[in-house]
């Protein structure tokens, strides 16, 4: 991988689950502002390798997430701690969850 293709994966890693990130949101978070004003999807040729690899996969709507993480659930505890987890995603609590609780 290339110093851009880790920098997306870096980026990707830090999104919850299994929610899926647009070409635009990708490339105006990453590099440059002066590179999302040239070009607001120049992340796009590199993703698509980065799916050919085996590395993304994408959805229908030409979205963008790290393959394999579809079951991924962020426990309760988890997701509080992510920054800018929408709460939507902090709302589901397991038993597992709560059987930490009495242990701790």
């Amino acid at each position: 991988m290339n110093a851009d293709e880790r920098e997306i994966f870096d980026f990707l890693k830090t999104i919850p689950g299994n929610t899926f990130a647009s070409v635009m949101e990708i490339s105006k978070k990453l590099g440059h502002r002066q590179r999302f004003d040239i070009d607001r999807t120049w992340a796009r040729p590199l993703l698509r390798r980065m799916e050919l690899d085996g590395v993304l996969e994408s959805n229908p709507f030409g979205e963008y997430r790290i393959k394999g993480r579809e079951g991924e659930i962020a426990s309760f505890k988890d997701a509080l701690e992510q920054p800018g987890a929408a709460l939507g995603d902090t709302t589901i609590i397991t038993l597992k969850d709560i059987d930490k609780n009495k242990q701790e």
